[in-house]
């Protein structure tokens, strides 16, 4: 065997060519624009002048840089460019692996056929097999009859099969007649395929999703990703119902330089069984941070006030009172702001017609905001606002509320805060069909706000232990009572107030860390003379070893507990476990909710929630997630159970296949 060790220099120089760029010519991106010293291995070499060319044979091997080609036999015609390797043809460097029994490639023309070949892209973890496949141009692939996966073993879990297949690396893949396989067994079949073959943000068709409900039937999610610019893509939806016909919808999302962030959706499905159309609009746009004046809007809007729970199985949705839309623009002034606000709330309970609310609008709001500003040893802001108060069929009103105030603080162990401010609120109403109130009115308030706090500690050997108790007194002078004025939003809750609080919050620290708080606070109303005490607010939390969040309040005299707000989360050997309760008996509500996520095994996840009424309604809602996970596939398998409907849907993900990732 000679051992040859190759430089650019001579008539060798083109068997040197041949060898160092045949990874140029064939799968590589980018060729070096530096020479590179390059080995050659061969057992023979011989050249033929009559028709000049190059042949080596026994073993050749081929080292440049982290390339190198193997091959029993390969030939070179200086006059045409065209090279064949043949027999055990491999080639390998850090992006790509290929093997084949025989290749024929042009070298000027960058073009060529791989014979029984397979093609391995190492980054995006895919490979491509078939008895030819022909390389047509820079990165471009052409086969009449080949598969594609990105398994890695002999026999794959799944491939596409199909024919007319053509593929650009990093790109995309499309082919017609297409099988989908499972272990070489076909499963499904397709006319065509068009699917992403790019990790990053790619158009193609995305991964359905089947499912089954027992209110809507068989289902069948088909979305398809369209990536428009670096900065702009779109999602188009296609969902068929065997019981309720096919909804189509689109979301479409951009990003701008400056902090702008913009997202829209439409959707609409004409009921078959109900025989009603049902559309939804949102839209999300931010633009906050660009320049002097920004603003932001968010839309919601449905045709139907049963639109989520004819339309939706997940709980956050169906569970909705209010879809809130709101949009505004806002100009920064020195040390200020103006704005222009509109806020439009949609009822969605099935008594109520469609945008009947008792709910006010504000169409629009126009406000002028001082922020704080130190004014001597004071700090002083200021709120001047003009709405327009709409609520339908009932009393409607313009207001103008103008509220300054100024907040000083003093003190090093005790330190003392006040806040002392004026408020002025005037009406004009209208829509007052019965003319139960006047026409105008104008009240004004005189607001004192004063609290004492001193923070106490003391270490301990293994923690420390902080105290902070605080006493407040809140006093608010109204002349005029804002009795009878409809509650548009919380400026008609500022009226006659006097209150005396005392809260002691105390805290434990470990390692310097928070492991633990618990806040008491006692508020007094001393207008009320015969029943003074408010009810005592408890809120405490744990963050070691479990985590826990408490917020409850407490009525001395009818002793019993008026709210709760409580979350529990906390780790059992490798079950993360969580459980919660939602309780207000005023408004008969009592909602208790579990959450469990664990892994039986390495590649199987389990994510459980359950919704449970204690006001008589019951289970209200079973979720139940099994995802599967292997090297190139996953599976999730998803069942829902509400009151009159159970529903299924299966999600499948093909690693390397159809994800593309959001907008950036």
């Amino acid at each position: 065997m000679r051992h040859i060790k190759w430089q650019p220099a001579g008539w060798s120089f083109a068997v040197l060519f041949v060898l160092c760029t045949v990874h140029c010519s064939l799968f590589a991106k980018r060729c070096f624009a530096e020479e590179q010293a390059t080995v050659i291995t061969s057992d023979g070499l011989e050249y033929n002048t009559a028709i000049r060319q190059y042949r080596m044979t026994g073993a050749v091997t081929a080292t440049r840089n982290d390339a190198v080609i193997k091959a029993d036999e390969l030939l070179y015609a200086e006059g045409t460019s065209e090279m064949t390797a043949v027999g055990n043809v491999r080639y390998e460097d850090q992006a790509t692996s290929i093997t084949a029994n025989r290749a024929e490639i042009n070298l000027e023309a960058k073009t060529g056929k791989l014979y029984d070949a397979v093609f391995l892209h190492k980054k995006n973890k895919y490979n491509l097999s078939g008895r030819v496949i022909e390389k047509k141009g820079e990165d471009y692939y052409y086969s009449p009859e080949a598969t594609f996966t990105t398994c890695d073993t002999p026999v794959p879990d799944w491939c596409f099969r199909g024919k007319e297949i053509n593929a650009v690396r990093e790109d995309t893949i499309r082919a017609r007649d297409v099988t989908f396989r499972i272990r070489d067994l076909p499963v499904i079949y397709s006319p065509y395929l068009w699917a992403s073959l790019n990790t990053a943000r790619h158009t193609g068709f995305l991964m359905p999703t089947p499912g089954y409900g027992k209110a809507r039937g068989a289902s069948l999610t088909i979305p398809f990703f369209w990536a428009i610019a670096e900065n702009r893509d779109a999602t188009f939806i296609l969902d068929t119902f065997s019981k309720r016909g096919i909804g189509t919808g689109i979301e479409y999302r951009f990003v701008e330089p400056g902090g702008v962030k913009s997202s829209w959706w439409a959707y609409h499905i004409r009921d078959t069984q109900l025989d009603r159309h049902f559309f939804e609009v949102r839209a999300l746009h931010e633009d906050r941070d660009r320049g002097k004046v920004t603003g932001f809007l968010n839309l919601n809007y449905v045709n139907q006030n049963d639109f989520f729970q004819e339309a939706q199985t997940y709980r956050e949705a169906r569970i909705q009172r209010f879809l809130d839309s709101t949009g505004e623009i806002s100009a920064s002034l020195n040390n200020a702001r103006l704005y222009l606000l509109s806020q439009y709330l949609v009822d969605l309970q099935p008594k109520t017609a469609l945008g009947a609310s008792s709910a006010p609008q504000k169409l629009p709001e126009a406000g002028y905001v001082i922020n704080y500003t130190r004014t001597g040893e004071a700090l002083f802001s200021a709120t001047a606002t003009a709405s327009n108060l709409q609520i339908k069929d009932a009393v409607s009103a313009a207001r103008l509320d103008v509220y300054p105030r100024l907040i000083h603080g003093f003190g090093k162990d005790i330190t003392v805060s006040q806040k002392i401010g004026l408020r002025g609120t005037g009406y004009a109403f209208y829509n007052d069909e019965d003319h139960s109130r006047q026409k105008d009115l104008l009240r004004g308030a005189l607001e004192y706000d004063a609290a004492a706090q001193i923070r106490l500690f003391r270490n301990f050997p293994f923690f420390t232990h902080v105290m902070e108790p605080s006493l407040r007194y809140h006093v608010i002078y109204s002349p005029k009572s804002s009795g009878g004025i409809p509650v548009y939003d919380t400026t008609e809750l500022f009226g006659k107030t006097s209150n005396l609080e005392l809260s002691i919050l105390n805290r434990g620290i470990i390692k310097g860390n928070e492991a633990i708080s618990v806040r008491l606070t006692q508020g007094l109303d001393t207008y009320n003379g015969s029943r003074p005490f408010l009810p005592l607010h408890v809120e405490a939390g744990i963050k070691t070893p479990i985590v826990l969040l408490l917020d409850t309040t407490y009525d001395h005299y009818a002793r019993r507990i008026e709210t709760t707000h409580s979350d529990l989360s906390l780790k059992i050997n490798q079950v993360n476990l969580t459980v919660g309760q939602r309780y207000n008996r005023k408004e008969e509500i009592n909602v208790y909710t579990v959450g469990t996520e664990f892994s039986p095994l390495k590649n199987i996840q389990i994510n459980s929630s359950v919704w449970y009424d204690a006001k008589g309604a019951g289970l209200r809602d079973v979720m139940v997630a099994l995802k599967y996970t292997k090297q190139c596939w996953s599976l999730k398998l998803e069942t829902i159970k509400r009151p009159g409907d159970f529903s299924v849907r299966l999600m499948v993900e093909l690693a390397g296949v159809g994800s593309p990732i959001a907008t950036k």
